[in-house]
């Protein structure tokens, strides 16, 4: 058969693999395959003989075999013991076991949590989402088809189809609440029994065969949901997938990552039809399915699977089927130590990118360049990987890292370059065919491209990250030395040509240009690739930019500005606007004022637009003092950082969390939370906001005028303090003077 692999996933009850894998002529087969997962141990020879001796009699235990396997990056191989087992559940649990004998264990353990679906696909050479062909089902012997390094491959015609749930209820949906509506795509389901309707989705999937299921919150509620209202109308054969739904809802979980507190919820996968829930699938949106398509391929982690992993799990997946193709084991408890260090080395090596404090204020014919890919280039470029830097083979290397001096290894190429180099080609060639259009395909490339630009820059993270699978924090210190000389040099090539550095950070910098001829930036550009070897790409030209002030001490900011480029589109970082927890009401105000100051061509022009720039903050100003908002434009979107019992004043946050605690809903840290503010300056939490989901629409004259007005204002300072306009100014322009009290009188921050 030839065909796509769209989804694998492990059977438990049956201790087998179940592939899906979808025809040329579209239709959907189902191929169960038994698999003997295995992890690896290491000790003394002697250790090694008693362990297989007390193993030898465990019923569990598919064989025992020994290997001769790598146990790090560079390191030759020595004799491991191979524990293939029968069960799968056993594997964690025996691992464990052998982990904890005797007082210190004496056991190294390998290759441990590896999810068995990714060990069955890189142990048989299958990989999702490639046109291959099943040669031998009883041996399953599988052929790719295709290049799987070719940017042309094929994709498979995938049928779609989006799942919504409407729900009878006066309050917060529970699971006891009855349905109201289906609705899966087009097709809407009413009017009828509860029974009845969730018979007739069952029979509507079937019908239309959809490969892919989209939902919205399908993970945490919808899909949990469903299979509990047909539980409780008594239907047994209730399954959304292809064959019965092969896992049960686990456990979510709050976690911290990149200083954020987060929260991922249970996973509610399908049998043979791919689930994706588009609010628990980062990849998904900021690349959709193409990106997915294009990551799945490359990590050889399914579909379904993907969308619910971060772009570190991705690249580490890449990482770990790398080191496996080259005989190397991925220990289970990483045990790399930080290496020695001195006061001096310390102090040197401790240090982040390279920042040129913006010069803030306006202005024009501003030039912004950007390296491209700019830490994974350097990782290629400089051979950087846990086993190169600083290696035991190369002390006396030429090659070393600047100002730090750790040499790096010249006899072997490591395994991040190797992993990364084909990322960077691949994003290369989709940005070139995005650039060139390339028709209807140009959607398609350009969803690819920013899959791989999210793995790209999660790999410079992963190298300092203590618990990524080749992490080390020297490798961290070295792409950061490099980067930042890389950046002074840049800016000195630029300064020789006749540019005036106005701001840089990490990758980028800000250029004010003495003229607009596209040549001298065509030779600048030219200049830096071939003192640097790294790609520098043109991101535009401003016609206009403003660098902003902080709040606090009013010297630049890194990263608060916005300018217009020659081409018309606005680019807009630091703002309100741009972050998760601000209004749509704020959001659309300050777009709005944007929206004016983008007719203005220079500064010139832009000075005199100002005027009309203020009265769109008085017309946002009316609708909030006249009570014209609709409800939906005030509401706080937030996450919570932590347990309701931990916070020890009344926030918005814990007097939002109070009040659906009281309705029934508990809020995990990471999931977010939805109000309006109702009376900031109460010390009541029923007083103070208003939890979104327990609004009855009655609330649209009681929101609180003075704080949405102070965030107006304060959104408004934002965007033309530069001007001259402060805080004060803009509320006295937009409020009656006997008013002003009270909006001045609200320091609080409102975010």
């Amino acid at each position: 058969m030839k065909g796509w692999i769209i989804d694998v996933d492990a059977d438990n009850d049956k201790n087998c693999m179940v592939i899906w894998i979808k025809g040329e002529n579209g239709t959907v087969e189902k191929i169960e395959r038994n698999f003997f997962p295995s992890f690896y141990v290491y000790s003394s020879q002697a250790d090694l003989k008693d362990l297989e001796q007390i193993l030898a009699d465990n019923p569990a235990i598919n064989s025992l075999e020994y290997e001769e396997k790598s146990l790090w990056l560079g390191e030759a191989s020595k004799k491991v013991l191979r524990v293939s087992l029968q069960d799968f559940g056993m594997l964690k649990e025996l691992a464990r076991e052998i982990d904890e004998m005797g007082e210190f264990s004496k056991f190294e353990l390998f290759n441990v949590d590896l999810s068995i679906p990714f060990a069955f696909l890189l142990e048989t050479g299958i990989i999702p989402m490639t046109f291959s062909e099943c040669k031998n089902e009883s041996d399953f012997k599988f052929e790719l088809l295709e290049d799987i390094n070719s940017v042309d491959y094929s994709i498979p015609e995938m049928r779609s189809a989006e799942l919504d749930v409407e729900i009878e209820t006066e309050g917060i949906p529970s699971p006891d609440d009855p349905i109201s509506k289906i609705v899966l795509g087009d097709r809407v389901i009413e009017g009828k029994g509860e029974a009845e309707m969730l018979l007739q989705l069952v029979d509507e999937i079937r019908h239309s065969d959809p490969d892919i299921l989209y939902t919205n919150n399908g993970d945490s509620f919808l899909l949990p949901y469903l299979y509990y209202r047909a539980k409780q109308n008594e239907i047994d054969d209730f399954f959304l997938g292809r064959d019965t739904d092969l896992k049960p809802v686990g456990k979510g979980k709050s976690y911290f990552s990149y200083g954020r507190i987060l929260y991922k919820p249970p996973r509610c996968v399908l049998n043979g039809r791919i689930h994706i829930d588009k609010n628990n699938s980062f990849i998904y949106r900021e690349s959709g399915i193409h990106g997915l398509i294009e990551l799945s391929r490359l990590s050889r982690i399914p579909l379904q699977a993907l969308s619910r992993v971060t772009p570190g799990t991705v690249i580490s997946a890449m990482q770990i089927a790398q080191a496996l193709r080259e005989n190397v084991l991925v220990r289970w408890k990483k045990n790399v130590p930080e290496d020695f260090k001195d006061a001096k080395t310390l102090f040197l090596a401790d240090r982040g990118g390279m920042i040129y404090e913006p010069k803030t204020g306006i202005h024009e014919n501003v030039l912004e360049i950007d390296f491209s890919s700019l830490y994974p280039a350097i990782m290629v470029k400089h051979n950087i990987s846990p086993e190169t830097v600083l290696c035991k083979c190369c002390t006396n290397s030429k090659h070393r890292a600047p100002i730090i001096d750790y040499n790096i290894c010249e006899r072997r190429v490591g395994l991040i370059p190797r992993v990364l180099e084909p990322l960077i080609n691949r994003r290369m060639e989709y940005k070139k065919r995005v650039k060139e259009g390339y028709g209807e395909f140009r959607e398609i490339y350009d969803a690819r491209k920013k899959a791989l630009k999210w793995i790209l820059v999660t790999c410079f993270g992963y190298t300092g990250y203590r618990n990524a699978r080749f992490g080390r924090i020297e490798c961290h210190e070295v792409i950061n030395a490099y980067g930042r000389e890389l950046l002074l040099d840049t800016a000195k090539i630029a300064e020789d040509l006749g540019y005036k550095v106005l701001h840089g950070i990490v990758d980028s910098l800000w250029l004010k240009s003495s003229s607009n001829n596209s040549n001298n930036h065509e030779k600048l550009c030219e200049k830096i690739f071939e003192q640097s070897g790294i790609s520098i790409e043109l991101e535009g030209i401003y016609k206009w930019i403003v660098f902003l002030t902080r709040r606090a001490d009013h010297t630049g900011a890194l990263n608060r500005y916005y300018g217009l480029f020659e081409h018309g589109e606005m680019k807009i970082r630091g703002l309100e606007l741009r972050r998760s927890d601000t209004p749509p009401l704020i959001k659309d105000a300050q777009m709005d004022m944007l929206k004016v100051m983008a007719k203005a061509g220079d500064v010139s022009e832009l000075q005199e637009l100002i005027p009309e720039v203020i009265e769109v903050v008085r017309r946002y100003a009316d609708m909030i003092m006249n009570g014209e908002c609709d409800l939906k434009d005030l509401v706080f979107t937030s996450v919570v950082s932590k347990d309701l019992e931990y916070y020890v004043q009344l926030n918005n946050n814990l007097a939002c969390m109070l009040q659906l605690k009281n309705a029934g809903l508990k809020v995990r840290p990471g999931e977010q939370v939805k109000y309006i503010i109702t009376d900031a300056e109460s010390k009541r939490y029923s007083k103070k906001v208003k939890a979104w989901q327990l609004t009855k629409g009655d609330e649209r004259l009681l929101y609180d005028k003075k704080k949405y007005l102070a965030l107006l204002v304060r959104a408004a300072e934002s965007i033309l303090a530069p001007f001259g306009y402060t805080a004060r100014r803009l509320a006295d322009i937009v409020r009656p003077a006997r008013q002003l009290t009270l909006i001045l009188k609200d320091k609080s921050r409102a975010y």
